[in-house]
């Protein structure tokens, strides 16, 4: 692999990076189908070296908000238990799938996560009183609107059983699971959008650990691709953490949104076998 090949892993590692810390998706969502679609990268060895990406992007970013207290700890380590188990799982199928397969389930879920991302109420709307069975009420610190947030997370029950579906596709396609753990938190947990991603970024990283051991047992982890695409990610998660605390939520979806339909549409494109401008 070439130098300038590493240095456009590294560019496209860092503003994944950045953009996964703003919005809490591990910057995974965004490097496989740029790395695959349009670097020639194999879709698995993308998967893989996503994953350690992933972790990189996890601990950078997590330990700014963890600073400003936006991370909802006692849910994160709840929800932990299911998306560990779903991503092993999902970590075990990925050698096995076809490529074309990969490419269509990529796609479906990020379709799937626009739409469930364009329901904004519970962003705009937070419970803030009633019952808080398990402790799990929160509260941060908001410099975009000057003000503290305070907030109860819904369904947590419900909520903990589809992180298991999260933490499955974080195995299957390297993405660390926070691309539907964020909004599963916002729109169904009710829990704001800042905070859902806070927390995310804080649960990503341990997620994929159990995914990265399975790649590298099954030889998907490639150096040339891997080493560049964490010091990318490692840039761009310290600067998205801070950059996210500052943007309005609501601009934070639509920007998530956006480029999750360009990247979902290639993906669909490529597995249909229809020529898509500039990807490979």
């Amino acid at each position: 692999m070439s130098h300038a090949a590493e240095l456009a892993i590294f560019l496209v590692a860092a503003v994944s990076g950045t953009l996964g810390a703003m919005v809490g998706v591990g910057g995974g969502v965004f490097m496989v189908p740029i790395f695959s679609a349009f670097l020639g990268i194999p879709i698995r060895a993308a998967i893989a070296a996503s994953a350690l990406a992933v972790i990189v992007n996890s601990l950078g970013s997590a330990s700014v908000y963890l600073h400003h207290r936006m991370v909802n700890l006692r849910l994160a380590l709840l929800l932990l238990i299911s998306t560990t188990v779903g991503a092993i799982g999902g970590a075990l199928l990925v050698t096995a799938a076809p490529i074309t397969l990969l490419r269509v389930i990529f796609a479906i879920t990020l379709y799937a996560m626009i739409a469930l991302m364009s329901l904004h109420r519970a962003s705009a709307h937070p419970v803030t009183v009633g019952s808080d069975r398990f402790g799990l009420g929160g509260s941060f610190y908001d410099p975009a609107i000057g003000g503290t947030v305070h907030y109860i997370p819904q369904l947590v029950g419900f909520g903990a059983l589809l992180s298991t579906v999260a933490g499955f596709l974080s195995g299957l396609l390297g993405i660390g699971g926070g691309i539907v753990q964020v909004p599963l938190m916002n729109v169904l947990m009710r829990v704001p959008v800042k905070a859902a991603a806070a927390t995310s970024s804080y649960m990503v990283g341990v997620t994929v650990v159990g995914s990265a051991l399975l790649y590298y047992a099954n030889d998907l982890l490639v150096p040339q691709v891997a080493i560049p695409a964490m010091l990318g990610v490692f840039f761009g998660a310290q600067l998205g953490s801070r950059l996210g605390r500052r943007i309005r939520g609501v601009w934070l979806r639509r920007l998530l949104m956006l480029i999750l339909l360009y990247l979902a549409t290639t993906l669909l494109l490529q597995a249909l076998g229809i020529p898509v401008p500039g990807a490979r």
